[in-house]
């Protein structure tokens, strides 16, 4: 017979979300969509890889047609206040997929509801992929590009124990609950050549997650992974927070993630419970202090400082704001530049939260989620 504390224990211990299907899944629609970006902006994505300069000279001579670069234009993809593009991925997964309409439209309709039409959208974009892949089909690239692929799934399929383990840890520790975490199925899309190999993302149609990461990214791929349990966690914080205590995450995140993530308590707060996790508490670190800003960049060189700049778009923002230039300016101003952009309160918050949760007295009982609905609130008090 059970003892009263087995009891007790049952009925209070959270069932916890069991590991999900696993599985490498090519995605014709968003590879499209890829080629179709890099196509309008040779700049966008991946600069580096062979692949991806051989893209550049291909498109410089072969460039998109008129109806293409017109519904790129028209809908102000690749420019501000246009339709971003999260939302072409999302869409341009239900390609051949008709089974993620009901997902992606609902995701759409409650995270992106300036796009008015999402069905329509959907149509033009399929016209557009349609379009583009009876010429591209054809080509050299295309064939490279399959070629990758190919060996990308191969080489996942050999880490793909590896790939489990890291999902069963993040599991483990966050402890969701299946009932608010539905993900029954994880579709892993193989590397995109041309997309940035520090870059990823994560869609969720209803209960599969599609993944797109880097596959020497692995990080990348826990990053975009945890979005499926913190977000719905954030969710229900949003209902418990009051108006101040979400204007003040917006005020202790740094400047650094606004610039990324705007000044919009959700996507800061989503962002800044999971970098935390994946950037330093996993890995048995603390945030970093102006003393470790320092030690960081002390070695940085002349050469490396330029080509820093001249890959990250926020950086030069970061740098033109304070008139710094050099690396030797930077190392001069960085206390002024720790302090604006770097520092951050908010991460310093949540890291003391995951200790608390790590070191809680009843493990059992409590998941991350009900941890964070009782003691995050109070932290901003």
């Amino acid at each position: 017979m059970e003892n009263f504390e087995q009891k007790i224990e049952s009925q209070t211990s959270p069932e916890v979300l069991k590991t999900p299907e696993i599985l490498i899944q090519e995605e014709n629609g968003a590879q499209l969509l890829s080629a179709i970006l890099k196509a309008k902006n040779p700049e966008w994505g991946n600069s580096d890889s062979p692949v991806s300069e051989k893209a550049k000279r291909y498109f410089q001579e072969n460039p998109l047609s008129s109806d293409i670069s017109e519904f790129l234009d028209e809908n102000r993809v690749l420019q501000e206040n246009g339709v971003d593009e999260e939302v072409l991925y999302i869409l341009a997964l239900t390609y051949g997929h008709p089974e993620r309409n009901e997902g992606a439209f609902k995701v759409i309709r409650k995270h992106k509801s300036y796009i008015e039409n999402p069905e329509q959208l959907q149509q033009k974009l399929f016209r557009v992929l349609e379009s583009f892949e009876h010429s591209f089909s054809l080509s050299p690239l295309f064939r490279e590009i399959a070629v990758e692929i190919e060996k990308d799934k191969k080489a996942r399929e050999e880490i793909s124990s590896e790939t489990r383990v890291r999902i069963e840890q993040l599991i483990a520790f966050f402890r969701p609950d299946p009932k608010k975490t539905e993900i029954r199925k994880i579709s892993l899309m193989p590397t995109d050549p041309l997309y940035k190999k520090d870059s990823g993302a994560a869609f969720i149609f209803s209960q599969e997650l599609v993944l797109k990461t880097h596959i020497e990214n692995l990080d990348n791929l826990d990053h975009e992974f945890s979005h499926s349990v913190i977000n719905p966690i954030v969710e229900k914080l949003s209902q418990l927070l009051t108006d101040e205590q979400k204007e003040k995450v917006s005020q202790l995140a740094s400047e650094k993630l606004k610039q990324d993530y705007g000044e919009g308590y959700f996507s800061l707060l989503c962002e800044e419970f999971i970098r935390t996790y994946n950037d330093v508490f996993k890995k048995g670190e603390k945030p970093q202090s102006y003393e470790d800003f320092v030690r960081k960049i002390s070695g940085i060189t002349e050469e490396q400082f330029q080509k820093f700049l001249a890959q990250s778009e926020s950086l030069k923002v970061r740098c033109a704001e304070l008139e710094i230039t050099t690396i030797e300016d930077f190392k001069n101003k960085s206390q002024e530049y720790f302090e604006k952009y770097e520092k951050n309160q908010l991460r310093d918050l949540i890291f003391g939260l995951y200790c608390d949760y790590q070191n809680r007295p009843v493990k059992e009982v409590d998941n991350f989620e009900q941890f964070v609905l009782k003691n995050f609130p109070g932290l901003l008090e």
